[in-house]
C-alpha cells in the first residue's frame, strides 16, 4: 500500500456550483442513488464501525456513475461551442445541436462511452466513441445499442484516447468529450481509479470539508498508473494488461486529475481479478449484485494488514464508504 502522510491534512478549495445538480435535476430517472449498509459481522471482522456501499448500479437508467459527468461534459463542451450559457434550457440547446450537426467523440473502456452515447442521443447529435482492440463484444454493442458508432483501435485506451482527439480536430463540427479530467462525517472512502476523475471528485469535495476524510483509491494490479505515479512523485504511464476490472484498465492518469490525486489521496492499493471476484461472490451472497469494478473497493478494504489500518487511523468506530461504480454484468447489465 502506497501511503501519504500529508494528504490528511491537505485542504482543498473545491466549491460545487448549484449550477451543476440543477441541470441534473432536469435529467429523466433523476435520484439519489442509495447507501446499502453492509452487515454488522463484516464490520466486526474488520474492526470498523460502519460500511456502507454508495449503488451507482441504477444512475440515470444506466448501469454507472459515468453519466453524471458524461452529461454535465457534454453540456458544458456544446454551450461553450455555440457560445451560450450553461444554464440555458435543455430543449434550446437541443435545438441549436440540430442546427450545429455536432457529432461527440470520445474514448472510453466501457461505462464512460455509453453514457457519451446516450447524452448524444438526448442532445440530438450523433456519436463516435473510440474503444480499446481488448473490449469484449458485448460491451461494444451496448454502445452501438445507443446509436453510436463505434472504432476499435490496434492497440490499447490510451491509444483510443489519442485517436479520438486527432479524429475530433479533423471534424468541422466534432466536439471532444474528454474522461481525462452522505450526511454527517466520514472517515474513509474508498474509490476505484482508471484514469482518476473520479477519485479528483472525492478528494476534491471530501478534503474541502472539515472534519476532513481519508480517501483510498483501488486499481487493478495489472493498470496500476495512479499507484505507479504516486510513487515515483510523477505522472508515470504504464502498459496495462487484461483485467475483468475492465473500466479502471488505464495507463495514464488524467492531467487534471493528478495535481488532486498527488496531494490530497492517503492510500493507494492494488487487487487482483482474483481479490475482485471474491468480493463481488461476497456482496451476492448479501444480496447485493455490483460488477467486478465496484467489488475492488471492498477488496481493498479486506485487503489491508493492521499496520496499514493504524496509518489510515480506522478503529472501531470508523464510517468507511465503498464507491460502487457499476452494476452487475450480464444480460441486465455489462460494463459498458
Amino acid at each position: 500500500m502506497y501511503h501519504n502522510p500529508s494528504a490528511i491534512s491537505w485542504k482543498s478549495e473545491y466549491a460545487v456550483r448549484a449550477s451543476v445538480l440543477k441541470f441534473h435535476e432536469t435529467l429523466p430517472y433523476y435520484g439519489k442513488t442509495p447507501l446499502v449498509k453492509l452487515p454488522t459481522e463484516l464490520c466486526e471482522r474488520l474492526k470498523v464501525g460502519t460500511i456502507l456501499l454508495k449503488d451507482e448500479s441504477h444512475r440515470f437508467g444506466l448501469p454507472s456513475y459515468k453519466i453524471l459527468g458524461a452529461s454535465w461534459g457534454c453540456i458544458c463542451t456544446v454551450t461553450r461551442s455555440l457560445g451560450i450559457p450553461q444554464t440555458a434550457l435543455l430543449s434550446e440547446i437541443k435545438q441549436l445541436v440540430a442546427v450545429s450537426k455536432y457529432t461527440f467523440y470520445t474514448a472510453t473502456d466501457g461505462n464512460w462511452g455509453r453514457a457519451v452515447a446516450r447524452m448524444a442521443g438526448i442532445l440530438g447529435a450523433t456519436a463516435r466513441i473510440y474503444v480499446p482492440k481488448i473490449m469484449v463484444e458485448a460491451t461494444k454493442q451496448r454502445i452501438r445499442q445507443e446509436g453510436a458508432e463505434v472504432i476499435v483501435v490496434d492497440g490499447d485506451y490510451d491509444m483510443a484516447v489519442r485517436e479520438a482527439e486527432r479524429a475530433a480536430i479533423a471534424q468541422a463540427n466534432g466536439l471532444l468529450i474528454e474522461d481525462t479530467a452522505w450526511p454527517g462525517p466520514l472517515n474513509l472512502i474508498v474509490c476505484p481509479v482508471g484514469v482518476g476523475s473520479l477519485a479528483q471528485a472525492v478528494v476534491a469535495h471530501y478534503k474541502s470539508r472539515d472534519p476532513l476524510s481519508t480517501v483510498m483509491t483501488v486499481e487493478p494490479d495489472t493498470a496500476a498508473c495512479l499507484k505507479t505515479s504516486l510513487e515515483n512523485g510523477q505522472m508515470t504511464s504504464i502498459p496495462t494488461g487484461n483485467t475483468t476490472m475492465c473500466g479502471m484498465n488505464c495507463g495514464t492518469v488524467s492531467m487534471t486529475a493528478w495535481p488532486f490525486l498527488r496531494d490530497g489521496v492517503d492510500a493507494s492499493i492494488t487487487v487482483t481479478d482474483d481479490d475482485s471476484a471474491k468480493a463481488q461472490e461476497m456482496l451476492k451472497n448479501l444480496r447485493i449484485s455490483m460488477g467486478p469494478c465496484s467489488a475492488a473497493t471492498l477488496a481493498a478494504l479486506l485487503s489491508i494488514s493492521g499496520e496499514e489500518k493504524e496509518k489510515l487511523h480506522l478503529n472501531c468506530d470508523s464510517v468507511v464508504i465503498l464507491l460502487g461504480t457499476e452494476g452487475p454484468r450480464g444480460e441486465a447489465f455489462e460494463m459498458s
